[in-house]
């Protein structure tokens, strides 16, 4: 980081870190962006981010993608750096409807919001796990969303670093931000990688590299295990 940087404001590092990430994000998803709100949305609750906690709706292709717009924040003490946790993570999916006339802002009111904030809160609320992430470990969340639930009341995601971009916050700061991908499992996925640590998630990642599945959560596949 060099003297330019470290000279700056507050308001004008958190400025510059979100245009950057902002335009680098509308490149790689080939999209524009939207602000998401929502009347049952959770903006004002869970644990305290860098700046402040916020959704971006976009589209990739036919697929709806909600991503999180501030985990990589800059922190307001300077000595904790200017990129937050290091990284974003996003949910992309087919199946949500959504046409070329389709506002993004409507994703706020789709079942990709509740679970992406749900992931991001915490994230945010437990910084060694993305430190893990970043270390390119694989790692499974067990999430309370209700309405993808099944009858056993399950539903979990398998977070992932592969393959995605390296995302410069600014050309005057050596900061830096990495998008995870969080993939929606099915119920017998989920109660598979208990207990299993590090060798099952990399075997179920294997797998949904294999079925083709990648990285996008979708409602309604077969299990792989």
């Amino acid at each position: 980081m060099n003297d330019y940087v470290v000279g700056l404001s507050y308001s004008d590092r958190l400025r510059l870190a979100t245009t950057a990430r902002h335009q680098a994000m509308q490149e790689w998803f080939g999209s524009e962006l939207a602000m998401l709100t929502s009347l049952m949305g959770p903006m004002s609750e869970g644990p305290e981010w860098p700046a402040s906690a916020a959704w971006l709706g976009v589209r990739r292709g036919q697929n709806a993608c909600i991503i999180s717009d501030g985990l990589s924040d800059p922190w307001v003490d300077r000595h904790q750096g200017d990129n937050g946790l290091g990284l974003e993570v996003f949910i992309e999916s087919p199946d949500v409807e959504l046409t070329s006339n389709t506002p993004l802002t409507q994703l706020a009111d789709t079942w990709l919001f509740p679970m992406l904030a749900e992931i991001s809160h915490t994230l945010a609320g437990f910084p060694r796990l993305s430190t893990r992430l970043l270390a390119g470990e694989l790692l499974s969340l067990e999430l309370n969303i209700d309405h993808i639930k099944d009858g056993r009341n399950i539903s979990g995601v398998l977070l992932s670093l592969q393959k995605l971009p390296v995302i410069s916050l600014s050309p005057d700061s050596n900061a830096t931000v990495r998008l995870v991908s969080a993939t929606l499992l099915s119920p017998a996925e989920v109660i598979y990688l208990r207990g299993k640590g590090v060798s099952g998630r990399q075997i179920l990642a294997d797998k949904l590299q294999v079925a083709g599945i990648m990285h996008l959560s979708l409602l309604k596949r077969p299990s792989l295990v």
